[in-house]
């Protein structure tokens, strides 16, 4: 479990650099863009194929957006919606990426990316025949935004956000999985085990989240020990049912999706830190929580 949990950390955005780099031309086609000061709902479909990323707007309003991920021919990966401050170029990213998640982590570019880059969270896109993945956030600066597949390479596509702010709805909340100061997770006491998580990013970096159906014994020493490697990893569920996660930089909340058996689970976070590069969940980034 630690070897998949450090590999995964570094291939979250290591592959994103191959996204990065590529021009990646503007969305498929330009969605309603509604005039009046609020709007029921916005959803912005994303398709996921296997030589691209196709969205249905090239143009919105700033406000709380839907995104759901549809599977196009082929299609994979996990879909995770961004945007660079300014100043910080394209060209910057892929350096920075590829320093960061090489062979040694650069915390100077971990420090850079965390800095610069605004991450709106993500969805991974659905199997076959599954139903769309879906997150909703608050798009809240006029901007370039980047949808990139972190899966696959060359796969990314844009939308300009422009205009005056509009009121829309979101989802309401069945669950609750913040992060709080400290690089630390604050599960509500009573979740659902269907329906969409709210996460709040309170701390001072960016995290995303790894949800893993656990056995109901599990105790936190337990996963510390083996990442540790001082344990056995033989904790995890039967079903080994889970769910992942985009991206969400501090100070920002966004809700997703999920439909999980009932149970324990163990929330995990493998961003590297800013002060040494070790992803978060080896530094105590872990806790149990409850799903009914």
């Amino acid at each position: 479990m630690q070897t998949r949990y450090r590999a995964a950390a570094t291939a979250l955005l290591l592959t994103a650099t191959a996204g990065l780099a590529a021009t990646g031309g503007s969305a498929e086609a330009s969605g309603a863009h509604h005039t009046s000061a609020k709007a029921g709902h916005l959803t912005v479909t994303i398709t996921s194929s296997k030589k691209a990323v196709k969205l249905s707007v090239d143009q919105i309003r700033p406000g709380r957006t839907t995104f759901k991920v549809v599977r196009g021919h082929r299609g994979g990966g996990l879909l995770q919606v961004m945007r660079l401050r300014k100043g910080y170029s394209l060209k910057h990213a892929l350096s920075d990426f590829g320093k960061a998640f090489g062979q040694t982590t650069n915390v100077k570019a971990v420090r850079r990316i965390d800095k610069n880059v605004v991450f709106y969270g993500g969805m991974p896109a659905p199997a076959k025949g599954a139903p769309a993945t879906k997150w909703a956030v608050n798009i809240d600066a006029r901007d370039k935004y980047y949808a990139v597949n972190l899966d696959n390479k060359n796969q990314l596509s844009s939308f300009v956000v422009t205009g005056t702010h509009q009121k829309r709805s979101w989802p309401s909340a069945d669950g609750r999985l913040n992060m709080a100061p400290g690089n630390v997770f604050k599960p509500a006491a009573v979740n659902a085990h269907k329906g969409w998580m709210n996460t709040t990013n309170n701390s001072d970096e960016p995290h995303f989240i790894v949800l893993d159906h656990v056995k109901k014994a599990t105790t936190i020493e337990q996963v510390i020990d083996c990442f540790e490697g001082t344990g056995p990893c033989d904790f995890r569920a039967a079903d080994h049912a889970a769910a992942d996660t985009g991206v969400i930089s501090p100070g920002h909340t966004f809700r997703w999706k999920y439909h999980l058996p009932r149970g324990r689970y163990l929330a995990q976070c493998f961003w590297p830190s800013k002060a040494d590069g070790m992803p978060h969940a080896l530094m105590g980034m872990v806790a149990l929580m409850d799903l009914s």
